[in-house]
């Protein structure tokens, strides 16, 4: 039986090679051979001996908490396995996008991965933000204010990663790269990067690699990320990932019902009663109507 100190975590991955990392050997390159081609970032996997300067992957473990992206072509491609945290950053500028965050929360609830919320620019007027989250602090999302600008709460962001593998998702310009620089700022185990170790092979994704911030700490760095496909196939699953449902949806007359036109659903009645609810209805139908 491998010891859990020798299983480690592809970090990275270019073209049939990569990095991966554990807390005894640290950064070891390795060689991916054809039947492993469906290995991405945050796989743990048991490495055979050291051959010249790279390894192989004797063993992949179980995949767990795949986050998917849909691609151009409309086919879905795993992006990152094992992802525990999902901190989801939002800002007044530019406009919030909160069907992008009903989704993602959507993704992180089917994914049984936790959610964070964190408004990034302390130093903009978030009122009006603010009181728009106070439906999701109800629900139970823990939320927090921070400034990578003017390095603000940063122990309380590094407090929500620790111990968790971590991904920061959110729409475009909300501030998650420097949020990332911010934290990884002597925090982080220093990335011996495999373009440095050797040039061979091409990067499959820009900047794709989980950032080592100390044992069982974890951050995912995965830049162009508003694409993320809730992996669904039935529709009733969707249910799952808009809480405020549970507790009402056994009280409708159809067992299937899906609340959105049928009658007596207690789902949808309940959620009329306010403007933030019925907006979170209007985005669960959306969803639902874009599952095939």
């Amino acid at each position: 039986m491998t010891a859990p100190n020798k299983i480690s975590i592809v970090t990275e991955l270019y073209g049939n090679r990569g990095l991966c990392w554990n807390a005894i050997d640290g950064f070891q390159s390795f060689i991916l051979i054809q039947k492993q081609s469906n290995l991405v970032i945050g796989d743990r996997v048991i490495c055979n001996e050291l051959i010249s300067d790279d390894c192989t992957i004797q063993k992949i473990l179980d995949q767990d908490n795949s986050l998917k992206k849909m691609g151009s072509n409309g086919v879905t491609q795993n992006i990152a396995n094992n992802v525990s945290n999902v901190v989801i950053v939002l800002s007044s500028q530019p406009k919030p996008n909160l069907f992008l965050l009903d989704k993602l929360i959507l993704i992180a609830e089917t994914n049984q991965c936790k959610v964070n919320i964190v408004i990034n620019k302390s130093d903009l007027d978030h009122a009006s933000l603010k009181e728009s989250l106070n439906y999701y602090l109800d629900l139970g999302y823990p939320i927090s204010v921070v400034s990578a600008k003017e390095n603000i709460n940063k122990d309380s962001l590094l407090d929500i990663l620790k111990n968790e593998s971590s991904i920061l998702l959110g729409q475009s310009g909300v501030g998650k790269s420097t949020l990332i620089n911010w934290l990884l700022k002597e925090q982080t185990i220093k990335t011996n990067t495999l373009s440095e170790k050797n040039r061979r092979g091409r990067h499959t994704t820009t900047t794709t690699k989980v950032h080592i911030m100390g044992d069982h700490t974890y951050l995912f760095d995965t830049p162009g990320m508003e694409n993320l496909y809730p992996d669904i196939s039935n529709k009733h699953h969707i249910q799952d990932g808009f809480i405020e449902m549970l507790s009402t949806r056994n009280d409708c007359k159809y067992r299937d019902c899906l609340h959105v036109n049928e009658p007596q659903c207690s789902v949808k009645d309940s959620m009329l009663n306010s403007e933030s609810s019925k907006r979170r209805h209007t985005h669960y139908v959306k969803i639902l109507e874009s599952i095939s």
